[in-house]
């Protein structure tokens, strides 16, 4: 019964990625522990939402995208998870969108990563919350429409979305907006070499669901929706978020920079406030 009602639940509010939860709302119960075989019962659903009756090949099928993330969730508002891309030889598709996943999360589509078809980014390091024990995913969509999947099982304690801030508010607010790059060692001197790349946000990525700790009330929703990374002009990567992502968004990813020019990032948030920042990068003369 349990699931059941969870099922119903999660379907009548099946999130597109850009429109998740518009309004503050008290979810604090949200989530739950579930067996792993409910886990893809839950997923049956959520993937019908999200792909209609489209073939999805499994990690035990294919070896094209991987996931790592910790079984069990030291911290549920701050979950580490990587997303390892391969392109096998012989491979004539490539890699067009990856998605990634919290099935019992109140918004299951965490992201929506759009790369660049020339420059396979390798992985995609973020962090998401996690509201209870579910099944994390990441799904690879290739040019040619094929969709490749693997998961893993995440255990929390099922607090990720209602978790209090780990930020005062106004502390927040005085720094919303700030990004940075930081680069893996001897990244802004290398050429042709794959590169560490993380871009850094300062936004509290509010859900809705948190509460002030002072006055009890809940914090009105504010989350980043869209993130884009670009290379003189050429889009890398583009992120298109929910507030499953954690507070102050990190993205992680690798390219290989043929040549000098402008890493420029763009990140415009669910308030429409929209903010840049620009790195030159400097390849061996």
């Amino acid at each position: 019964m349990k699931t059941a009602l969870f099922f119903l639940l999660a379907c009548s509010a099946l999130p597109t990625v850009q429109g998740a939860q518009e309004n503050s709302a008290d979810y604090a119960d949200w989530g739950g522990a579930f067996t792993q075989p409910e886990g893809d019962r839950l997923w049956q659903g959520l993937a019908l939402g999200f792909f209609g009756e489209r073939e999805i090949i499994e990690s035990d099928k294919q070896r094209v995208i991987r996931i790592e993330a910790p079984a069990r969730a030291e911290n549920d508002a701050l979950v580490p998870v990587q997303i390892h891309t391969e392109l096998p030889e012989g491979f004539s598709a490539a890699i067009q969108n990856i998605y990634l996943t919290v099935d019992i999360n109140p918004s299951p589509m965490a992201a929506k990563f759009t790369v660049s078809p020339t420059r396979n980014p390798e992985y995609i390091a973020t962090r998401v919350r996690v509201n209870g024990y579910t099944y994390i995913r990441a799904i690879a969509e290739m040019t040619d429409g094929t969709l490749y999947m693997d998961k893993q099982w995440v255990k929390s304690r099922g607090a990720g979305c209602s978790a209090p801030p780990g930020t005062n508010q106004e502390q927040a607010k005085a720094s919303l907006g700030n990004m940075r790059f930081k680069f893996s060692q001897a990244l802004e001197s290398s050429q042709n070499q794959s590169k560490a790349v993380q871009l850094m946000i300062s936004h509290p990525n509010n859900t809705g669901m948190q509460r002030d700790q002072l006055s009890t009330m809940l914090i009105p929703q504010s989350y980043v929706k869209e993130v884009e990374v670009s290379f003189n002009d050429e889009r890398l990567l583009k992120a298109e978020t929910s507030f499953t992502i954690s507070e102050n968004p990190s993205f992680r990813f690798k390219f290989a920079p043929d040549e000098s020019g402008e890493l420029v990032a763009r990140m415009r948030d669910t308030d429409d406030k929209e903010f840049y920042l620009y790195q030159t990068i400097k390849a061996d003369e």
